[in-house]
């Protein structure tokens, strides 16, 4: 399914929560992409739209997508979508591996991996490219220069990441992604580190459904009712501490 996806079913499950704006905007990899429909939550993005009883959520996740494109597609939605419609959103990204590499293409017919569809954002495809190269420096440019946008847009914000990514030791992951404590640049960590929830390691998504024994049957992504659980026991308590929603009990 393109992007975004309009998540815009009414509400199925109880709101727990309260929040001071009506719209959610949403972006990350498979982890957050884990479904194509849209009739119903069931993932991270529509538990929180209903949990907090946003009238919409505008989910422009991708399976398979980089940060290029994560922090391109929030930065894309809110120029265009947020200031078209005048909207007062909340935006939540799950950033992706910091092994992943992505150009930018602008004529699809030069698109490397032309048997599946590629993320793109108003006819830009973001091309995964299948070098080692680290993305590790410059991921940490993309996400500290979208909170820096997010600020001067003054639109409240969270950052988390499909797995951890900060709190050593580490679970063993299926992937290649580098951990932000790769980095030599001790000071770029800490920086990064304000910018995350949750706090703890094996708080994560991966990890929370790991330990739970809530992995799907590639052993690597999470049910989906275990994402539901990770979102009310983890994702939504994280977002009412940082001040973003207030619980309506």
């Amino acid at each position: 399914m393109d992007v975004p996806k309009l998540l815009k079913w009414e509400r199925q499950i109880p709101d727990y929560y309260e929040c001071d704006q009506s719209v959610l905007i949403t972006s990350g990899c498979s982890f957050t992409a884990n479904t194509d429909q849209t009739e119903y939550a069931a993932s991270w993005p529509g538990f929180v739209k209903d949990r907090c009883n946003f009238e919409y959520c505008i989910d422009l996740s991708w399976a398979g997508a980089g940060n290029l494109y994560i922090k391109e597609s929030i930065e894309y939605a809110v120029e265009h979508l947020v200031t078209e419609q005048n909207l007062n959103p909340v935006v939540l990204v799950m950033w992706a591996g910091l092994d992943r590499f992505e150009e930018k293409i602008y004529d699809r017919r030069k698109a490397k991996y032309k048997n599946r569809k590629q993320p793109f954002i108003d006819n830009i495809y973001y091309n995964r490219s299948r070098s080692r190269f680290s993305m590790l420096e410059k991921s940490i440019e993309l996400i500290q220069d979208l909170a820096s946008f997010l600020e001067q847009k003054n639109i409240s914000y969270a950052f988390t990441s499909y797995v951890n990514l900060l709190h050593p030791p580490y679970l063993p992951v299926r992937d290649t992604t580098h951990r932000f404590t790769d980095h030599k640049d001790k000071q770029a960590i800490a920086q990064v580190e304000k910018l995350f929830l949750p706090i703890a390691g094996m708080d994560y998504l991966y990890e929370h459904a790991f330990v739970n024994d809530g992995l799907s049957e590639d052993d690597f992504h999470p049910a989906v009712d275990p994402i539901l659980d990770w979102t009310d026991q983890i994702l939504l308590p994280s977002l009412e501490q940082k001040g973003i929603i207030k619980s309506k009990q």
